[in-house]
């Protein structure tokens, strides 16, 4: 009921007493649930309001139903990244690797699966991390 007599507080013509409140409550939470604001409530609310007001509780209700923002979507979980403490791979959790902790064998692939030498792959880690190793060119002795 807070939020709606916040929402309504700047237009003198929506004066609702408790009981009138209460009836729209459960109209406002929908709102809320849905994700909305005050200043959504009060976007839907206040404009274009009639000039000879009647009845400020039909009106209201009126604009709360047929104004009702769809559902949003859920978003979908994150999926968290973790670099092994030792080697910086990836991990599922924090921590370290099954290699690292004497539990299985690396398996390194890059591109399409081929494996890479322990060499380039921490001259490609370094080079991510911005320290640069001076490259020697293809051809010169």
């Amino acid at each position: 009921m807070a939020t709606l007599f916040r929402v309504i507080r700047p237009e003198p013509r929506l004066r609702l007493g408790e009981a009138e409140a209460q009836t729209l409550a459960p109209l406002v939470s929908q709102w809320l649930e849905r994700g909305c604001d005050e200043a959504e409530l009060a976007h839907a609310l206040l404009p274009g309001l009639p000039q000879p007001m009647h009845s400020p509780t039909a009106i209201l209700r009126d604009r709360l139903r047929r104004k009702l923002p769809p559902e949003r979507p859920e978003a979908p979980p994150s999926t968290p990244y973790a670099e092994c403490g030792r080697c910086h791979d990836p991990v599922p959790r924090p921590g370290i690797c099954r290699a690292c902790a004497g539990l299985g064998a690396r398996t390194v692939a890059v591109g399409t699966g081929a494996p890479a030498t322990p060499g380039g792959v921490a001259r490609a880690r370094s080079a991510l991390r911005g320290w640069h190793e001076p490259l020697i060119a293809a051809g010169s002795g």
